[in-house]
């Protein structure tokens, strides 16, 4: 009988047309240099070491960078615009982070800033850009061409009827690029049950979750299916049945492997509630993360410098204005000035957040107790710094310190996490991230008060979505969003 040593570790498979993309993007950063160097005229010599040594940096970065920004994974031929404009986005933001490290480097260990060739630099920089661009015609162009002549394409069967068998059969229909061809669908249960599906915090996906009880119409039985694999009907099996069938799905591995067909099994995701999934490897052995920090390893090192770079920049602008509003504390109201409060920061633990003091009290810990509008500890200058959010400011030092975002999960106080977390299904998992002085809930109107249960499990809701849904784009996007319209309003107070 196997042992889990000594079974065959299991690897990340990577799409052929990924590794084609990546070697053609290598090559062009060489050839746009190379072009850029002649057309410039700014190298009487033409190409020389200095040109290779930095065509070779620049490759090897954009490769490092890519796959931050996902450049090549789940790679697709695409028919439509947005698609493929998307796809030269990311490699162009990839290309531009790659950009600026080069002249970081340059800077540091080569030459000062005004002997740069500068034209040199935008050359390549564009050239580089167009040749992404051209690339991906090409491979698009060439596999679709392939595929409609019959070549690159996998006729695929489903074995489960449930709602992860729908999700894929949607995937293949709503993708026809993709080089897959669905030619039926196998399952033993004539009277399917689709009702165990997992609880969804996000209550927009309900309807979604309905539409996935519906299941599919069947073909065959797994009897069927078999005979149809040794007869070559069809060239992958996508097994997709829920985990309480594990002896189900072992017993038709096995059968199928006396067949040529390939075997994939679809994990299983809608009999548990998961938010924040991804695979990874230990040491050969995978695992499916279900609750785990998304914006983890290089994702956290991005976020931490766009961080420490927009708040380095507001408190230059914001100096002069929190100095005032100190001055402006003294002058109406005895007490401090700065009002450290405890809240739950990264993984839960503990961290002292600051505001300005706007109250005549300072409570904090399990005797706090919510602000609600009129609330006659509140001093009158304080209703002003709450009403327009500038009781805030000091928590860019927070976020300079590191023990806060910008963007994030608001914090809330210890008591409120105490007595949510055992209500409100999922509650801890916004402490998945470091707290924000703004957040996703924020900017979608729910400030202020949760003066009931349904408030505070829409903050939540908001708040894991954000967590899930991390990228650079969207901090900006809350970031516009709170000039525009989170500052001020009815529910500050």
């Amino acid at each position: 009988m196997q042992t889990l040593s000594s079974r065959t570790p299991i690897v990340a498979s990577q799409h052929p047309l990924s590794l084609v993309a990546r070697v053609l993007d290598s090559l062009a950063i060489g050839v746009a240099l190379y072009i850029a160097v002649n057309i410039t005229g700014t190298a009487e010599a033409g190409w020389i070491r200095v040109h290779a040594f930095y065509a070779l940096l620049a490759i090897l970065l954009m490769q490092f960078y890519a796959e931050f920004f996902h450049v090549y994974q789940n790679w697709k031929i695409s028919n439509t615009f947005l698609s493929r404009f998307w796809m030269v986005a990311l490699a162009s933001l990839a290309w531009l982070f790659t950009g600026l490290t080069l002249l970081s480097i340059a800077l540091i260990f080569d030459q000062s800033i005004e002997h740069l060739d500068w034209v040199l630099a935008a050359a390549w920089f564009v050239l580089s850009i167009l040749a992404f661009m051209f690339v991906r015609i090409i491979l698009n162009a060439t596999v679709r061409a392939l595929r409609s002549l019959g070549y690159n394409t996998r006729r695929i069967a489903i074995a489960g009827a449930g709602p992860i068998g729908r999700h894929v059969k949607e995937q293949i229909q709503d993708n026809p690029w993709v080089g897959y061809e669905l030619v039926a669908v196998y399952d033993d249960r004539s009277h399917l049950d689709f009702h165990h599906v997992g609880r969804v915090i996000n209550r927009r996906k309900k309807e979604a979750v309905g539409q996935l009880k519906q299941g599919l119409p069947v073909d065959g039985t797994f009897v069927d299916m078999i005979e149809d694999a040794e007869k070559g009907k069809f060239d992958v099996v996508f097994i997709t049945m829920p985990m309480r069938a594990e002896h189900k799905i072992l017993e038709i591995t096995r059968k199928l492997s006396n067949t040529m067909v390939a075997v994939y099994v679809v994990p299983d995701f809608y009999s548990m509630e998961t938010h924040f999934t991804h695979i990874v490897d230990i040491n050969g052995v995978p695992a499916v993360s279900v609750y785990e920090n998304p914006i983890s390893g290089l994702r956290s090192v991005v976020k931490r410098t766009e961080d420490i770079v927009l708040s380095l920049a507001i408190l230059s602008i914001i100096a002069v204005p929190m100095i005032a509003i100190a001055i402006g504390i003294k002058l109406t109201s005895k007490g401090p000035i700065i009002f450290k409060q405890t809240r739950y920061g990264l993984d839960g633990k503990a961290i002292k957040v600051w505001k300005f003091r706007t109250m005549r009290v300072l409570e904090d810990g399990a005797d706090f107790r919510q602000v609600v509008k009129d609330d006659p500890r509140v001093t009158r200058f304080g209703a002003f710094l709450r009403r327009t959010s500038l009781d805030e400011l000091p928590q860019f030092l927070n976020v300079l310190m590191g023990t806060m975002s910008i963007v994030g999960p608001r914090p809330h106080a210890v008591a409120h996490n105490e007595a949510y977390r055992n209500i409100i299904g999922g509650y801890m998992l916004r402490h998945k991230t470091k707290p924000g002085i703004t957040g996703w809930a924020q900017v979608n109107g729910l400030r202020g008060e949760t003066d009931s249960l349904d408030k505070m499990q829409w903050r939540v809701i908001y708040d894991i979505d954000y967590i899930r849904k991390w990228s650079i784009f969207l901090d900006i996007k809350i970031i516009l969003m709170t000039v525009i319209k989170g500052f001020t309003g009815e529910k500050a107070y």
